[in-house]
């Protein structure tokens, strides 16, 4: 990855990292379940893509914690979507759980999505990379 951290947590531990397959009710993608065991999340400097926040699951500032966006978008992402970073302006990058595209990170436009008491849809996302490792290899700093 060309870009820096502003931020980089230490690795999540094995135990929290089982904890969120439990809730998710199934293992994580290689790519992301190796991330996290070097690093749970971070603050990102200037991108392309405009990735702020990476979301970790142990002592981080509330606004990256991989629990509360767990939370706050149950229902409003397609439920094969987790969320795991966050853009300047509030969209999404979530890791696809379906088997036909396990591991492939997708962008989820926050101001295309589906109104409030309406099941989530697909109209607002779109695939940036086949896994994690490689979206975050793609960043590229702004000039």
């Amino acid at each position: 990855m060309v870009v820096t951290y502003l931020r980089q947590e230490l690795p999540a531990s094995p135990h929290l990292i089982s904890q969120l397959e439990q809730r998710l009710g199934q293992s994580l993608p290689p790519s992301y379940h190796n991330y996290l065991l070097e690093q749970d999340g971070g603050r990102l400097d200037n991108n392309h893509e405009a990735v702020k926040d990476i979301f970790g699951l142990s002592n981080v500032p509330g606004s990256a914690s991989m629990w509360r966006i767990l939370d706050t978008y149950h229902n409003r992402v397609p439920a094969w979507l987790l969320p795991v970073a966050r853009d300047e302006y509030g969209n999404l990058f979530a890791i696809s759980l379906r088997s036909e595209d396990l591991g492939s990170v997708w962008f989820w436009d926050h101001e295309e999505e589906a109104d409030e008491g309406e099941p989530p849809t697909e109209d607002n996302i779109e695939r940036k990379a086949s896994d994690w490792l490689s979206f975050l290899d793609s960043l590229q700093p702004l000039q």
